[in-house]
This record gives structure tokens, C-alpha cells and sequence, in this order.
């Protein structure tokens, strides 16, 4: 992952940052009161907040970036049922269990074999039934192939120094399942995550480990 290109990007971003449509989603779909969550590569919190301010027992909000991170722990040290941590999540130990794994805009920025690992860890990690939920870009993006190609990463490209890794949908699903997840609702679409009067396609997937 593009650490320094993330540091650089959260050094200047604001403190009002709303949830994004993906959290709003999955606080209306699936409900997180009650519920624990782990968000790998958080950002700058928006949608941990989001989980924490709708109740949700315990969220766990993962991020390489030191520095917002730390901007985070001690902007919110006294909520108590969230904690900002400043790990890697490609290369996370095992876990007490979680009812919900959550990733978005994340596993475009690692390598496939990267990205298997993340799925074999969130099925150790989640409870009987807990869910994954996955938003990231996809080869119907409309930067597919945009920048310089990555050697050795197929689908992987460099725009404006930074790296990003565009996922097929239907391979991905598939690996999904091979990894023991049951497939609740994948869609490759507009509508997702418009931006600044843009609205790119997106895939967006929630899957189930079995009871």
C-alpha cells in the first residue's frame, strides 16, 4: 500500500467527514447494534464513527497511516466502544471473533496474493454467520488501465503516483466462495461512491460465513 500517498492525503483533510453511502448501507441493511467490527484501512475514521455512533458494541478501525491514526485516538479516546489502532491489516494476527469484517476502497490498494490472505483472515475471524463487506474497484471502472502498468501485478496500474489494483468481479466472487463465504449481494455499478459530481462503477459485496 501507497503509505506515504496516504499520509500526505489524510495531513489535509478536514475534521467533518461524512460516513460514506457503503457505511450508511450496512448500518441499514444488516443493522450493527449490538455488533462488534473490525474496519481494515480506515482512513481518516468516517465510517468507524459512523458504526460507533449507531450503537454498535465494539469497532475496531485498522490503519497503517501513523499519523491519523494518531489524530484519531486522541480525538475520540473517550468513546468507548471505538478503538483506532495503527497495524497493517494484510498481516494481522488472529482475533476473538467479530460479527462483521469491513473493507472499503482497501483491497484495491494491496496485491492479489495480499488480498487472499485479507479473505482467509476475515473467515478465521468472523463469528458463525458474521458478515463481509467489501466495496473496491473492478474492471468496469473507468480508470481500468489508466497509468503505467505494474510489473509482475496484472490489472494493477500507477496514476499519479499511486497504485491501485482493479479486481474482476466474477473471479472475485468465486474466490470468495472458495474460501467458504456464502455470497449475500455483489453487484458491479454506478451509484455506489459519486464523488465531486462523478459517479464511477464500483463493485460492492456483502458475504456470509456459514452458521
Amino acid at each position: 500500500m501507497d503509505k506515504n500517498y496516504w499520509k500526505n492525503i489524510y495531513s489535509k483533510q478536514s475534521e467533518d467527514e461524512r460516513p460514506s453511502l457503503f457505511a450508511l448501507n450496512v448500518v441499514e441493511s444488516i443493522g450493527v447494534e449490538g455488533k462488534s467490527i473490525i474496519e481494515l484501512g480506515c482512513g481518516n475514521g468516517r465510517d468507524a464513527i459512523c458504526f460507533a455512533n449507531a450503537n454498535a458494541d465494539k469497532v475496531v478501525a485498522v490503519d497503517q497511516c501513523e499519523n491519523i491514526i494518531e489524530l484519531l485516538q486522541h480525538r475520540y479516546q473517550q468513546v468507548g466502544n471505538l478503538d483506532f489502532q495503527c497495524r497493517d491489516f494484510t498481516c494481522m494476527e488472529d482475533s476473538v471473533p467479530f460479527d462483521i469484517v469491513y473493507s472499503r476502497f482497501t483491497l484495491h490498494s494491496i496485491s492479489k496474493a495480499q488480498q487472499h490472505k485479507v479473505i482467509l483472515w476475515a473467515c478465521r475471524n468472523l463469528k458463525n454467520g458474521g458478515r463481509l463487506c467489501i466495496e473496491v474497484r473492478g474492471q468496469k471502472n473507468e480508470i481500468f488501465k489508466v497509468g503505467e502498468p505494474v510489473e509482475g501485478e496484472p490489472d494493477a496500474f500507477i496514476l499519479n503516483d499511486h497504485y491501485r489494483r482493479f479486481l474482476n468481479f466474477e473471479a472475485f466472487c468465486e474466490e470468495l466462495r472458495s474460501c467458504h463465504f456464502q455470497i449475500d449481494y455483489a453487484e458491479e455499478q454506478k451509484g455506489f461512491a459519486p464523488y465531486n459530481g462523478q459517479d464511477e462503477t464500483y463493485i460492492r459485496v456483502i458475504a456470509s460465513r456459514p452458521l
